[in-house]
């Protein structure tokens, strides 16, 4: 979907969430990165399970016999946890919960190696608490989190710590010192490349849209008439060939009408170009009165005029049809201070399709020879 010019203005960023501030554009954009997110957030999730299920063996070796039964717990909760986050990320539902699951995960593999340090001596509560560094770039660089709940786990990780072991535990201040100053590091580390990834992210999403904006519309202005704003041969002619194709399959009479506006040439002539140009804006203003929208209404050049009419009953209709059309001009023209213009009519010429060995090109052919024939009797033919 093209994202309109506007939209992509208002496009501010919160300072401190990294969020738009227009909820539609934060809407499009998390959709945008909801596939390269969920990528991310399996491998993150496979490898860090597999991560914390190794440390299992250093557990083994550190903790007391007695207490390996919480931690084996831990562990298991820990990496069930992982792998259920995993199984999500392949539902629907992750799209709307994908931030708190992940966020769960890392916040209680960070729990889990604090209780585990909890039940440590103090000489070994090192060989952990590097694992809870590693929990916080994985929170920050790795996980798929955005930069703001990335810092809220780590900082909740940060204040946990030093509530466990400079209040309660009351290691020595010197020990928790290197450790504040290590898990601050790493937190502002995390927190600055996270920040930076997601501010890059969504620029390229919005360098994105813009591109994509103006491919459409380049492709708008290579596909329609610039004075009128309808179709041109090029895309009537892929219309066409679509209801030749889908009128064969389907059993479906479509028609093509071949308008060419009659005695035109003088109003260019008296009025000049300018008006000329305002009178076919009109005539294309009042062709669309009636054109539904599985029809195309094109404008082939000058003052010819195509229109592709499918699901026509009968032969009859088409004929009905053409009459409608060429009464829509029967109303004289008030352009500006002019006066009416009122010597304004138009031959049709009609091709039923399909038939056999039907192209878009003789199609509009079969509709120019029979409006010649029209134009010459004074009617639709």
């Amino acid at each position: 979907m093209t994202i309109s010019h506007q939209l992509l203005q208002s496009a501010s960023l919160d300072p401190w969430a990294l969020s738009f501030k227009n909820k539609r554009l934060e809407f499009l954009y998390l959709r945008y990165a909801l596939p390269n997110l969920s990528r991310q957030a399996r491998i993150a999730l496979l490898v860090g399970a597999m991560m914390y299920g190794l440390y299992g063996v250093i557990d083994s070796l550190l903790i007391p016999a007695e207490a390996m039964g919480p931690v084996w717990f831990i562990l298991a909760l820990v990496i069930i946890t992982a792998l259920a986050v995993f199984a999500l990320t392949f539902h629907k539902r992750f799209a709307r919960i994908n931030q708190f699951t992940l966020a769960s995960t890392g916040f209680l593999g960070g729990l889990g190696l604090l209780g585990k340090m909890w039940l440590l001596p103090d000489i070994s509560i090192s060989y952990f608490y590097a694992g809870l560094i590693l929990i916080i770039f994985w929170c920050h660089c790795f996980s798929g989190l955005r930069f703001i709940h990335a810092t809220w786990v780590s900082l909740s990780l940060l204040l946990l710590f030093n509530c466990m072991f400079l209040w309660l535990r009351q290691l020595p201040l010197l020990a928790m010192a290197c450790f504040d100053f290590f898990i601050v590091s790493a937190n502002i580390v995390g927190a600055f490349a996270s920040h930076t990834s997601e501010t890059q992210s969504r620029a390229l999403f919005l360098r994105e849209q813009e591109l994509d904006r103006e491919r459409h519309l380049q492709q708008e202005r290579a596909l329609h008439d610039r004075l009128t704003g309808l179709p041109n041969r090029e895309l009537l002619i892929d219309r066409i060939e679509q209801a030749i194709n889908y009128s064969e399959r389907n059993d479906q009479l479509c028609a093509g009408f071949f308008l060419d506006l009659d005695n035109f040439k003088p109003i260019n002539d008296t009025y000049g170009h300018a008006v000329g140009d305002l009178v076919l804006q009109e005539v294309a203003v009042r062709l669309k009165r009636i054109t539904r929208e599985t029809d195309t209404l094109s404008r082939l050049g000058g003052d010819e005029f195509f229109l592709l009419a499918r699901d026509i009953k009968s032969e009859e209709d088409a004929k009905s049809l053409a009459n409608k059309l060429a009464e829509q001009l029967n109303t004289p023209f008030g352009l500006q201070d002019l006066p009416f213009i009122t010597k304004i009519s138009v031959s049709i010429g009609i091709c039923l399709l399909p038939y056999r060995d039907a192209t878009a090109v003789d199609v509009i052919r079969r509709a120019d020879q029979a409006m010649y024939i029209a134009k010459q009797n004074n009617k639709a033919s």
